[in-house]
């Protein structure tokens, strides 16, 4: 089963996207820290699990870390399109050519968006709905250093493409911010695959998971 997201636009904070891109490389670490520090847990049973409180502790430490990934990549975007006119609810078809390209199989049935949602419980949110890819043998692991490769190559259009560090600029500003935007949906696709993990071998809700975030984003006041 497809599940979507809400996540919400910080108002209360000022990012950039060179903020935003040092967090989401924080957030990545955290997360994979935690992915790590939960391994050898990771195949038990959700019953199993359960009983051993350790374990308990260390995967809510996981879908914390996971959420936090998800909503820098949110909060970039939306820094993308008020800064620089990207429209990244529009990107959604090529994301899907993309991983159909590269022999990713989904259901090519169900409805995939990325949009944004006005005045939403007071806000502006992105309602987020990508592909559960078929992918033999992947693992909260494996999708960790995915996360960090798609880090990497977004970090590669900010830099090296658009010649930040003086060297001689490969593309135009248009096409940096464009492949950048969609090298912000590999990492929310990346996101996405760990949920599915999460929900099928862990019984863990999404919806539940996604409402303790935001509620933990309002505490803090930024939304």
């Amino acid at each position: 089963m497809v599940e979507a997201i809400y996540l919400p636009k910080l108002e209360a904070l000022t990012p950039t996207l060179d903020s935003t891109l040092l967090k989401a490389m924080e957030e990545a670490g955290e997360l994979a820290r935690a992915v790590l520090k939960f391994m050898p847990w990771e195949q038990l049973s959700p019953a199993a699990l359960s009983a051993q409180p350790e374990a308990v502790a260390l995967l809510a430490d996981v879908k914390e870390e996971l959420l936090d990934v998800a909503q820098t990549c949110v909060t970039m975007i939306f820094v993308m399109e008020d800064s620089f006119g990207i429209d990244a609810d529009s990107l959604i078809g090529e994301h899907l050519a993309k991983l159909f390209e590269k022999g990713y199989m989904y259901d090519v049935s169900q409805s995939y968006s990325i949009t944004t949602i006005k005045n939403l419980h007071g806000g502006n949110f992105k309602y987020i709905s990508l592909p559960h890819l078929n992918i033999e043998d992947v693992t909260l692991l494996t999708t960790v250093c995915k996360i960090q490769e798609e880090l990497g190559e977004l970090t590669q259009f900010l830099g090296k493409h658009a010649g930040a560090s003086g060297e001689q600029a490969r593309l135009d500003s248009n096409e940096v911010n464009r492949g950048a935007a969609l090298e912000l949906l590999d990492v929310a696709q990346c996101c996405f695959t760990m949920m599915y993990i999460l929900a099928e071998r862990h019984a863990v809700s999404i919806p539940a998971l996604v409402a303790t975030h935001v509620d933990k984003l309002r505490h803090k006041g930024y939304c």
